[in-house]
């Protein structure tokens, strides 16, 4: 966390090992405050965490994508990471993008309350 008027960094998380959070490269802010955490390390499933505001973690979704044929894509997915999550500017949906083989999800909330 930021604090502009002392000029501080403050760790709010650490993660104790790779299988609790696995070298997270995209974050998003939750309407709340909270964090959205993108997985992108060596796992074989990759990951999107939570983060509250008073820093506990706690998984949100896995990447379970294997695909049969859907729009002409084959193949086991789920260690292809997360990227690129944001909010709608009316705090009402949360998009996330599967790196490969380029998928979209738009999760709705509520975002204004729960853990994030």
């Amino acid at each position: 966390m930021y604090s502009p008027s002392a000029e501080t960094l403050t760790m709010m998380y650490e993660s104790p090992s790779s299988e609790v959070l696995d070298s997270p490269d995209n974050l998003a802010i939750s309407p709340q405050g909270g964090l959205i955490l993108c997985e992108d390390g060596g796992a074989d499933v990759q990951r999107l965490h939570g983060l509250t505001m008073i820093g506990e973690i706690f998984p949100f979704a896995e990447n379970n994508v294997v695909l049969n044929g859907e729009r002409g894509f084959n193949g086991d997915y789920r260690d292809n990471e997360w990227a690129g999550a944001t909010f709608s500017e009316d705090g009402a949906w949360m998009f996330v993008n599967i790196q490969t083989p380029g998928i979209t999800f738009a999760i709705t909330g509520p975002w204004t309350s729960g853990g994030l």
